[in-house]
């Protein structure tokens, strides 16, 4: 061939594997100068006096190598590569080409393996080590909850050898109470085939201590479709849920005495209105020190801090009843919420017993004991449909005739029957 019908053939070849490609991009930019050193090798090779079919082989290694890896330009190859067969004037030419394609064949197949090879060969070292550096816990388990493998981060939560991970089942590292949790998440996994689900738990540790494990599990099926396995991606939030039940504890008591706080009090209130039956009743007994400023003048807020604290401890030690909640709503204002059913004899032997708790001085200083007394507003009433923040001002109601009526007294009003005095 001379160079005129080399460079059409070139020409010809390389807008074949540009159309085949799909993304111009994808074709390497001297394609026409590799068509032509490859079409100038093979028709050296189909000429030659003694046959060697291997310089097929390697053009395409060269292709593959050359990312023309569109399994579609092996046709146009095929049909372009034709022409050297019509040029060849000798006569075992259809033999000697047969055997070229299929060496070029040979070698584009066996080179693209390789390349597929070392592209999951290199994917899977990437995710091993990201598998085994994550610092979040990896674990994959069989469709019975078998671990299969676990990552370090994994062992390290759960308190256990990475190497003794596997074999184990997952629901032998959850708490027993949480266990029913996972089951119902892996077999809403199971029965959709697909998917991904979050689940929040306790986890034991082989230390006897328990935490709490953050799992996202998604369902991951074997090439053929058949087998699955759960792929578990998950955290010790231990520390988190910690601080977020601190804060939550926080937002809802008295930092003073670790009483209920007005808004967890309104909280249970609106609870109980929510649950509450037709003739259902409560009690609010709202208790307040009498001349409190004094004991803040003439000692200091601190000894008056201290008064409030030992106020708060004596109402918790003394009102232990299941139905009755203690609270400090504010400065030296305290709180008993009782719980239906509830009637006149129980707000007044719960008024009773708060004031009785105030019997004893109080130490205010070494040495130094301080009487104190206090007013008690109490209110009885129907609790069903009612609103919280109401039923806590109708109380203050109480309150203030308490106060009008001396100190250490208490006062019930009914909000359906009109007051009622005691003390």
């Amino acid at each position: 061939m001379d160079s005129r019908e080399v460079a059409e053939m070139a020409r010809e070849w390389s807008a074949a594997l540009v159309d085949c490609g799909g993304v111009p991009t994808s074709v390497p930019p001297d394609i026409r100068q590799l068509t032509t050193r490859w079409i100038v090798t093979l028709e050296a090779a189909l000429s030659a006096e003694s046959f060697d079919p291997s310089p097929a082989c390697r053009v395409g290694v060269e292709m593959v190598r050359s990312n023309l890896t569109v399994p579609a330009m092996m046709t146009p190859t095929a049909a372009v590569l034709a022409g050297l067969l019509e040029r060849s004037r000798r006569p075992d030419r259809a033999q000697r080409f047969g055997a070229l394609l299929g060496e070029l064949g040979r070698g584009y197949t066996t080179e693209l393996l390789d390349v597929h090879a070392r592209s999951q060969e290199a994917a899977e070292q990437r995710f091993r080590v990201v598998f085994d550096n994550a610092a979040v816990a990896i674990a994959l388990y069989d469709d019975y909850g078998i671990t299969l493998e676990a990552n370090a981060t994994t062992a390290r939560m759960v308190g256990m050898n990475q190497e003794d991970l596997p074999g184990v089942s997952a629901l032998d590292l959850m708490h027993p109470d949480d266990r029913d949790k996972l089951r119902h998440v892996v077999v809403g996994l199971l029965k959709r085939r697909s998917g991904t689900a979050h689940l929040e738990g306790r986890f034991c540790r082989p230390d006897g201590s328990v935490c709490w494990g953050a799992w996202t599990m998604t369902l991951v099926h074997d090439a053929d479709g058949r087998d699955v396995r759960v792929l578990a991606v998950g955290e010790d939030i231990t520390e988190r849920r910690a601080m977020q039940q601190k804060l939550w504890w926080e937002a809802r008591h008295d930092p003073l005495t670790g009483l209920p706080n007005r808004h967890c009090l309104l909280e249970q209130l609106e609870a109980i209105v929510a649950a509450a039956r037709p003739g259902d009743h409560i009690g609010l007994c709202f208790l307040d020190l009498d001349a409190f400023k004094k004991i803040n003048d003439r000692y200091g807020h601190h000894a008056g801090d201290s008064v409030l604290a030992e106020v708060g401890r004596r109402l918790d030690a003394t009102l232990t009843s299941p139905t009755v909640t203690p609270a400090r709503i504010g400065g030296d204002e305290f709180v008993a919420l009782l719980a239906p059913p509830c009637d006149d004899d129980t707000a007044h032997a719960a008024a009773e017993t708060m004031l009785a708790t105030l019997r004893d001085p109080v130490p205010v200083g070494p040495g130094d004991l301080l009487s104190i007394s206090a007013s008690i507003g109490a209110v009885v009433t129907p609790v069903a449909g009612a609103n919280a923040e109401k039923l806590l001002d109708e109380a203050d109601v109480g309150l203030y005739r308490a106060k009008a009526a001396g100190r250490g007294t208490w006062v019930l009003h009914r909000t359906d029957n009109g007051p009622a005095a005691g003390q």
